[in-house]
């Protein structure tokens, strides 16, 4: 038997070789098992299960690398270039590197006293993106003793955050006193993440207390409509809190128009906060960046470094306009921890926020950031962008075979592939199709994803637009290059034939339009 040392070392060159050699190409994007498989498979190592009755013995050290083996091989490959699935994708090697530095050290960002580089290095790279946000003006000092915000634990919990934030500023006294029973009211675009939803829940606001308001065909939020739904909303009784305004919504990438929210939003003393979760990387883009014109007149914007920048899960910037309402809203004062009178304590960060621990997600931002600089980061936002419009010049140059459903300009292509019977298409808008044309191409994505799992050909998201189930393709992949789209669009056109000549069933698809968009 190895010792443990050596079984670290051979996890880690596992790890290494996989990130710096990821699948690619013809090979499989995932080697698609099913749960009983999956058990099964790990029974012949160490299995999954631990011992009910306390009986789990330690693993010879061969048992537990063939069980890694199996982990790698039945994972899905995230960097694969025709893994288009989701809003995030493989990691940068050099942010991994970072995140396995962090590992190693494991401290927390909650005190100056056990992360002193650390938490300069937030402040750091906190104090950049305010100010590309426009939060902090381009001419003020480096390295504020307050900085803009901080990092959390993902977009959902930077979205609660803010709406807290807007909720204490609201009433001062709600965090001793609790709710006086007012009845607060967010406001959302339809197409805005469901974190609007989990969060009026765990705050106590009511979920019939969030409006979704009517969005553009393209899933970008009518302002006319959000100025109405406020209207009613005073008209009512009810005392409208907060906004949030999308930039890259999940499903089409459409961007709210944020001067438009903020006008709004300043005319009733509205806090406005900015998911842009997604789009916000834009920012780094001087070709891009315009995209968040108004950002800077919000009070709080979440951005998730982990989705198109190649961070690994997490890495959440949340900004604050104002960033002494972090304190103020979710300081304790725990003097067991944060005494006033200790070596540099005003650096102390954790009263700053609902967490106490907290991972070190700054420095793989950091490292990655001062790897490849600033032209390396709008490089890789205009490359994501590039793949987007070759797609839509893909799909427009095979004629009527396949239909782009929402048009747009950035990284997400909403389409459908149109079997011969049903071409061409009278119109691209599905809720205006005939129903038994609308109930045909609505079984379609399903049928054609699950053969691409069980080839293992492609990983690519589908969800209803509009009442029917389209493809989503996603260019944010660094690795993602224009014969990869094409390969994907010709084995949806194989897949689909083979549907068209059987039937959805037949390929062990089971349609479902009720599930929500994923992050």
């Amino acid at each position: 038997m190895i010792d443990n040392h050596d079984l670290v070392f051979a996890i880690a060159e596992r790890a290494k070789q996989y990130l710096l050699d990821p699948p690619s190409g013809e090979d499989p994007v995932v080697d698609l098992a099913s749960p009983d498989e999956l058990i099964a498979a790990f029974d012949s190592t160490v299995g999954l299960a631990l011992a009910a009755d306390g009986s789990e013995p330690n693993h010879d050290n061969a048992e537990l690398l063939a069980a890694i083996d199996l982990v790698v091989r039945h994972s899905m490959h995230t960097s694969h270039p025709r893994f288009v699935n989701q809003n995030f994708a493989g990691p940068d090697p050099v942010a991994v590197a970072g995140d396995w530095l962090g590992a190693a050290l494991n401290t927390t960002g909650a005190t100056f006293e056990v992360a002193p580089v650390f938490t300069l290095m937030e402040a750091a790279v906190i104090d950049r993106l305010a100010r590309l946000a426009g939060y902090v003006s381009t001419d003020s000092e480096l390295l504020p003793a307050l900085p803009s915000g901080l990092f959390c634990p993902g977009g959902s919990v930077g979205t609660l955050f803010g709406l807290q934030l807007a909720r204490h500023r609201h009433d001062r006294d709600i965090t001793t006193r609790g709710p006086s029973g007012e009845r607060l009211t967010v406001f959302v675009s339809a197409s805005g993440h469901y974190a609007a939803t989990k969060s009026a829940a765990l705050m106590g606001i009511g979920t019939d207390n969030v409006v979704k308001v009517p969005c553009h065909f393209d899933g970008s939020i009518d302002v006319a409509e959000l100025a109405e739904a406020i209207r009613q909303c005073m008209t009512t009784g009810g005392t409208p809190l907060a906004v949030i305004a999308t930039s890259g919504t999940t499903v089409t990438s459409a961007f709210d128009d944020l001067h438009g929210v903020a006008d709004v939003c300043k005319q009733h003393g509205i806090w406005m906060h900015v998911d842009g979760c997604y789009g916000g990387s834009s920012l780094f883009s001087p070709a891009q960046a315009h995209r968040l014109s108004g950002v800077e007149r919000s009070d709080s914007f979440v951005w998730n470094l982990h989705k198109m920048m190649g961070m690994t899960q997490q890495c959440t910037a949340l900004l604050v306009k104002q960033p002494e309402q972090l304190a103020a809203c979710f300081a304790t004062r725990a003097d067991y921890l944060f005494q006033p009178d200790k070596q540099f304590a005003e650096y102390d960060s954790g009263d700053r926020t609902f967490q106490c621990a907290r991972r070190i997600d700054v420095l793989k931002a950091w490292l990655a950031w001062k790897t490849h600089g600033d032209e390396g980061f709008a490089a890789r936002i205009d490359h994501a962008v590039a793949m987007g419009t070759h797609t839509r010049h893909a799909i427009a140059a095979r004629g009527d075979r396949f239909v782009t459903v929402v048009d747009g300009d950035f990284t997400n292509v909403v389409f459908v592939w149109v079997p011969p019977e049903l071409r061409p298409l009278s119109t691209t808008d599905p809720a205006a199709l005939p129903i038994d044309k609308r109930d045909a191409l609505h079984l379609l994505p399903p049928a054609i994803k699950a053969r691409m799992q069980r080839d293992g050909t492609a990983m690519i998201g589908f969800q209803p637009v509009h009442g029917m189930n389209t493809f989503r393709m996603i260019c944010m992949n660094s690795t993602l290059r224009a014969s990869d789209i094409d390969a994907i669009l010709d084995a949806i056109e194989r897949y689909g034939a083979d549907a068209v000549g059987g039937s959805a069933e037949s390929m062990g698809s089971t349609p479902d339009s009720s599930l929500p968009p994923q992050r």
